[in-house]
């Protein structure tokens, strides 16, 4: 096996008429009609003996055909459960043993998923499921009294929840599923699929760190064209501690699965003991995540003593990515590289690069079209900030159940709104500002939250860092800073406020504050919740002023 990874270098051709950018035009590997289920037990099938997936806490390991048999054995028992494919499942589960098989089964009977992260509390359950209704839930048996009560408040009482792990006395488990042993899964046939490239495979959530999360529906066809490695990461070790909440976690799962991975999979959340541990009990060679994570990692005192040669890859994204920050980590990952991702739960993959200098989020993936707008609707040219707007060949299934949303996130021409601020330079790299929501003026004068994250990321002894803007009835928003300490570092508040005026402009300054905190809300990915660091430092400031 080599020990890296190929890089693809993309080149994103610009319109100056239409002022349109676009990725490499490629055919798409599969039918646009196919369903994921389909394409997985192909590949399943055709390596059985392979080990497709093991588990760090149960220590089990599963071949490919282990995982083809369990899809099959779930995908009959939907269909004597007589599912329909216009149902929807529920799934609120950590990564145990029987996701992958229990996800394949549902694609291969056209059922919907709804996910969650296991993190979510009463009233996130009942906000998310009340609007995809599923017909049965799947959830770890820690969980089952949380679920059962949300379903119960928000009518879902007649909702059969089956537990995935840690099973419940008289509760059903995914064991049921199992019944019949004499399945033969070459012997399959995955359904058609009714409604072809519509068809909704996952509905996955907005990531709420700005307000209630929406559920966007991703077809099979969406997925599959996305899918551009078949046994690209064969003997490649993959490890990402992301439920199937996220797009990271989905895509380790399918890509992984299409690309002949041997997945890693955590049924914990991400902390830095697990994740030295499984890189070097299992030596993996690519890890996807959030930065969040790679920051830990290097704020760690483990992080000189572990062994992190293997490594060949770090993907990486969910949020702004520093090239210092990355640079640090490959101080210890000495081979790996750094792939820098930008994508949206609405569009899936726009660009991606190895992490550089510039802090660019690279050039555009293959058959991703992207227009910079005003605030007017003008399209922009380079080194020209304003929305990304994106436009893929496949429809956008749009967000379920919630059409004033989707209309007003999609429009006629196939563009999506993505709410992100950036600009293209000459060569066709795109460069993120902001969220456009996350933007906020100190009088009358734009700041960027995520420009004065950069700058204080400078500094050795940060390990994380939150800007908001505490809202003010004379000035408009004060920029204000939550800040993670590394190890043992003794950094002071006005250290921080000072390194931010000596390379700032003055309406950028910390005037809200610098507040030192032990971590911050955090979605389940890592990211920073801003609504609520901003509710907390709006609270600091209130008291430290002795303001009511």
């Amino acid at each position: 096996m080599s020990n890296t990874l190929e890089i693809t270098v993309r080149k994103t051709q610009y319109n100056p008429d239409t002022k349109i950018w676009q990725g490499k035009k490629r055919e798409v590997a599969f039918n646009a009609g196919d369903s994921i289920a389909s394409v997985v037990l192909k590949k399943l099938l055709e390596d059985p003996e392979y080990i497709g997936q093991i588990c760090y806490q149960s220590g089990n390991e599963l071949t490919n055909f282990e995982i083809a048999k369990r899809t099959v054995q779930i995908a009959q028992h939907f269909e004597k459960l007589h599912c329909q494919q216009t149902d929807v499942i529920g799934l609120c589960a950590g990564n145990t043993d029987y996701i992958a098989p229990l996800v394949f089964g549902a694609l291969a009977s056209g059922l919907g998923i709804s996910t969650l992260d296991p993190s979510f509390d009463k009233a996130g359950i009942k906000h998310v499921y009340s609007l995809t209704k599923p017909r049965m839930l799947f959830c770890d048996g820690d969980l089952y009294e949380r679920v059962r009560e949300a379903l119960d408040e928000c009518g879902l009482g007649a909702t059969k929840i089956y537990t995935m792990s840690n099973h419940v006395d008289g509760v059903p488990s995914i064991m049921e599923f199992f019944e019949d042993e004499s399945v033969n899964p070459s012997d399959y046939r995955v359904q058609p699929l009714k409604d072809g490239v519509h068809q909704t495979a996952f509905i996955v959530c907005t990531s709420g760190t700005t307000g209630l999360p929406k559920g966007v529906c991703i077809s099979h066809a969406s997925f599959l064209s996305m899918t551009m490695i078949e046994n690209g990461f064969k003997d490649r070790n993959f490890l990402c501690f992301s439920t199937l909440y996220w797009l990271s976690g989905l895509f380790t799962l399918i890509q992984g699965t299409i690309g002949s991975a041997r997945r890693i999979i955590s049924s914990k959340a991400f902390n830095t003991d697990d994740f030295f541990d499984i890189v070097e009990r299992y030596k993996v060679n690519i890890t996807m995540g959030p930065p969040s994570q790679i920051a830990l990692a290097v704020s760690s005192d483990r992080i000189g003593s572990v062994d992190l040669s293997s490594l060949t890859a770090c993907m990486i994204g969910g949020s702004a990515v520093l090239y210092s920050l990355t640079e640090k980590f490959r101080k210890y990952a000495t081979n790996a590289w750094c792939l820098i991702g930008y994508a949206s739960s609405e569009t899936s993959g726009i660009s991606a690069t190895p992490s550089l200098p510039s802090n660019t989020v690279g050039e555009l993936m293959d058959n991703v079209e992207v227009k910079i707008i005003d605030d007017d609707g003008n399209a922009l040219g380079p080194q020209e900030s304003g929305e990304i707007c994106v436009r893929t060949p496949l429809p956008w299934a749009g967000y379920f159940g919630n059409p004033t949303a989707t209309k007003e996130k999609y429009d006629s021409e196939g563009w999506i709104y993505t709410g992100d601020v950036g600009y293209f330079n000459e060569e066709g790299e795109l460069f993120l500002v902001d969220r456009k929501c996350d933007i906020r003026k100190y009088n009358n004068f734009h700041f960027s939250p995520t420009d004065i994250e950069k700058v204080i990321s400078e500094l050795p002894q940060v390990a994380d860092v939150c800007v908001v803007g505490i809202p003010h009835n004379v000035h408009g928003f004060l920029p204000a800073a939550f800040v993670i300490k590394r190890y043992n570092s003794e950094i002071k508040e006005s250290e921080i406020y000072q390194h931010v005026v000596e390379r700032m402009q003055d309406f950028e300054h910390l005037r809200g504050g610098v507040y030192f905190v032990d971590d911050f809300p955090r979605t389940a990915s890592g990211k920073a919740l801003r609504r609520k660091v901003t509710e907390l430092c709006e609270k600091l400031w209130n008291e430290k002023n002795g303001v009511n």
